[in-house]
């Protein structure tokens, strides 16, 4: 005869990482939503709790004002934007095909509504942001794995000799910020995909080959 063995729920002890992470991981979600679909001023914690099912204090815990909470949100939307990104060594092509590849990658995260929502807070409430006080400044991820193509592209010869850093941050204004500019002050100029890709094509063969046309 075996012997039925009873198990008794486990007491105390810490729970597990992922268990930990489960209503900040909801929080973050719920509260990216409202900030995206009704400003910063329009989002309040008690909303946020209401929706995600967490306690006030639960939430106030982990972040103590709504600015903490935006700007937690800000960087869930940045470390969510990272890993969509692939190493540079895992796009196919030669060196400047690779950079042409991770730039594109970078234009159609960056029109994502949700982070155009957040970039338009960022930028309408900047003086209350202010006040959470100056961020440290850390390096970019995004843009270091872009200098790095940069530099990969100029070894093989594809580019011109330069500072990569400065040149990294002209492709980014000039195929990135326009577009997500244009679409974060309520404009419809790059909202369909063939618009995009089109303003993507056309800017990138300007860089490479000029605008004056004497090299043509």
């Amino acid at each position: 005869m075996i012997e039925k063995v009873v198990r008794r729920p486990l007491r105390g002890g810490r729970p597990s990482r992922g268990q930990a992470q489960e209503p900040v991981e909801r929080i973050l979600e719920t509260a990216t939503r409202l900030f995206a679909s009704r400003g910063f001023a329009g989002t309040s914690i008690d909303q946020v709790a209401a929706i995600c099912g967490a306690g006030k204090d639960t939430i106030y815990r982990r972040f103590p004002s709504k600015v903490a909470l935006f700007e937690a949100v800000v960087e869930h939307a940045r470390a969510r934007a990272l890993a969509q990104v692939p190493d540079l060594s895992a796009i196919d092509g030669e060196p400047l095909e690779r950079l042409e590849r991770l730039l594109r990658i970078f234009l159609t995260i960056n029109m994502e509504p949700d982070l155009i929502a957040l970039k338009r807070i960022t930028f309408s409430e900047a003086v209350v942001l202010e006040r959470a006080g100056p961020a440290v400044g850390q390096p970019d991820p995004l843009m270091t794995r872009l200098v790095d193509a940069v530099v990969t592209a100029q070894q093989a010869g594809s580019l011109g000799a330069g500072d990569p850093e400065a040149l990294a941050a002209h492709l980014i204004h000039a195929l990135v910020s326009i577009p997500t500019t244009d679409a974060m002050l309520g404009g419809a100029t790059y909202a369909a995909p063939d618009a995009l890709d089109a303003h993507f094509t056309t800017t990138w063969q300007w860089l490479l080959r000029g605008v004056s046309g004497r090299g043509n």
